[in-house]
């Protein structure tokens, strides 16, 4: 965008001088001339961006956008989509299996979601996702409750260590 203001200003700077240094002709006919080339040329530098707006609305209807993305940044200014989808998924998934066992810990040992505090550890390394660990801080009167079947039962049912403690701050889910 900086590079279009630049171009505009530029444009304007240029058409200024040009008007200023033009010969005022017989009856100023030869300077309504410039000041109309002047103004198509304003006109032109102005609708640029329009026309390639209009070229890519065309390429996405095409299917041929994917082609001009690495024409139009800079190798390095190309984004690893591997990295943003293994960081998204990572999130995404972590969040899914902290809402299932709240879930999971409400329907089978009647603990409320606000009698637990849940953070779980999801990696993608190698295009692969993996559930690492689930963390369990029962609060409250809830703290009195044996932890070593919620900690099989959620291990078996993920496929993953589960850790339960007692005690602690409720975490804003």
């Amino acid at each position: 965008m900086s590079a279009y203001a630049y171009t505009l200003l530029t444009a304007a700077v240029a058409v200024a001088l040009i008007e200023l240094i033009a010969p005022k002709g017989e009856g100023g006919k030869l300077s309504s001339a410039v000041r109309m080339i002047a103004g198509l040329y304003m006109l032109v530098v102005l609708l640029h961006p329009l026309r390639e707006g209009i070229r890519l609305l065309s390429d996405l209807t095409d299917g041929t956008l994917s082609d001009r993305m690495e024409a139009m940044l800079p190798e390095e200014e190309l984004p690893d989509y591997q990295a943003v989808l293994g960081e998204t998924l990572t999130h995404v998934s972590r969040q899914e299996v902290e809402n299932w066992t709240r879930s999971f810990l409400e329907s089978a040992y009647a603990i409320p979601p606000e009698g637990c505090s849940i953070s779980a550890v999801c990696t993608y390394e190698s295009e692969i996702l993996t559930i690492t660990e689930v963390r369990i801080a029962l609060l409250g009167k809830y703290a009195l409750e044996n932890p070593h079947p919620i900690e099989a039962a959620v291990t078996q049912a993920l496929g993953c260590p589960c850790y339960v403690t007692v005690g602690g701050r409720k975490e804003n889910p």
